[in-house]
C-alpha cells in the first residue's frame, strides 16, 4: 500500500513510557526498548536486540501516571536498521480496563493539540 494510506485501527501518540519486555515461550532475558509511539491497538519501539516477527513478549508498561501495565505484544512487523530495528507489535489480550487508560490518554492528547491550535 504504497499510496500513503492508513492501516492502523487506532490513532498511535508519542507518550512517555518505560517498557521492559521479555518473550513468552522463551528465556526471562529481560529486553529495554525504547518505545516510539502507542495506541490502544499497538506499539512502536525501537531495539539494538534482534526480536522475532511473530512471536509474542510480556511487557511491562509503566505509564504517565506511574502505574503498570502487563500486556502481551504479538510482533507483526520489523523495519530493519544499521543500528537496531524498529518494531510494531499489537496486544493482545489486554483488559478492557487497561486499554481504556491508554484511550484516556488518547483523548487528553486530542484535546491539547485542539487547544494548541486555538492559540
Amino acid at each position: 500500500m504504497g499510496n500513503g494510506e492508513e492501516r492502523r485501527k487506532a490513532r498511535r501518540m508519542d507518550l512517555d513510557v518505560r517498557v521492559s519486555m521479555s518473550r513468552v515461550d522463551g528465556d526471562d532475558e529481560e529486553i529495554s526498548v525504547e518505545v516510539l509511539d502507542i495506541s490502544r491497538a499497538g506499539i512502536g519501539f525501537f531495539c539494538t536486540k534482534e526480536l522475532v516477527n511473530g512471536a509474542v513478549y510480556k511487557t511491562d508498561i509503566k505509564i504517565w501516571t506511574g502505574d503498570v501495565i502487563t500486556a502481551f505484544i504479538n510482533l507483526v512487523r520489523v523495519g530493519r536498521q544499521e543500528n537496531g530495528n524498529i518494531y510494531g507489535g499489537i496486544f493482545v489480550g489486554m483488559p478492557e480496563a487497561d486499554w481504556c487508560r491508554i484511550g484516556v490518554y488518547e483523548t487528553f492528547q486530542d484535546f491539547d493539540e485542539k487547544g494548541m491550535k486555538k492559540q
